[in-house]
């Protein structure tokens, strides 16, 4: 017993050290968050006839080497959106100066429009989320109080539940601390882990349930 509580004692502290980092590196550099759910330039581009994505993609990769998408905007083919994240300005209009050169453009503000798009909150992302994740919760943790009532107060709901917290504080810290995208697999990967995670410990208690029931026969 004084072996597992030790081994216990180490990996809680080795997690408590990872998610003080993690808790730093969000606070001070922020969450990575990918193109998508990050602050950008949305370059909206007006072709006069269908386009070839290529062309654009090569205007755009001979001005500027950060992180950029470039997508129709619907089926006709002649409308282009070019996603740029921390672009600077001369690199914008150097890009717009191509593409003038390149189509032709005689008004260009009838052709290319800009919009600066800022960062979804994080918040925003997990909102939704948030009342399902805490009813269901509870509901387990008041299921495993009652059917693991045997084993303590400690065992069948406080060791559990500080647990789960850690293992999503570990997650959110490793987001942080590997400075990981933030994008759309972000929060599902999450939610799977917590669904694991519940079932992983619920089994835990139903074979230290059983394995106290045998040992009390004894």
């Amino acid at each position: 017993m004084k072996k597992e509580m030790k081994k216990k004692l180490i990996i809680f502290g080795i997690a408590l050290v990872v998610i003080a980092v993690g808790i730093v590196m969000a606070c001070t550099l922020k969450f990575n968050r990918s193109l998508e759910f990050g602050s950008y330039t949305n370059l909206n581009v007006y072709m006069k006839e269908q386009s070839n994505l290529d062309d654009v993609r090569q205007i755009v990769s001979e001005v500027f080497s950060g992180k950029y998408e470039v997508e129709y905007t619907d089926e006709f083919y002649d409308t282009v959106s070019i996603k740029l994240k921390d672009i600077t300005d001369e690199q914008l209009q150097n890009i717009k100066d191509k593409l003038v050169e390149k189509y032709g453009f005689d008004e260009i503000d009838n052709y290319i429009i800009e919009i600066d798009v800022p960062a979804i909150r994080i918040f925003d992302l997990v909102k939704d989320y948030i009342a399902p994740i805490v009813l269901s919760f509870v509901i387990i943790f008041i299921y495993n109080g009652i059917a693991f009532r045997k084993l303590g107060i400690y065992k069948s709901v406080i060791e559990p539940l500080i647990t789960i917290i850690i293992i999503g504080a570990l997650y959110v810290s490793i987001l942080a601390i590997c400075r990981i995208p933030i994008n759309e697999y972000t929060i599902p990967v999450g939610i799977f882990i917590y669904i694991m995670s519940l079932l992983g410990i619920t089994a835990n208690l139903n074979n230290k349930s059983k394995n106290f029931a045998t040992e009390k026969k004894k």
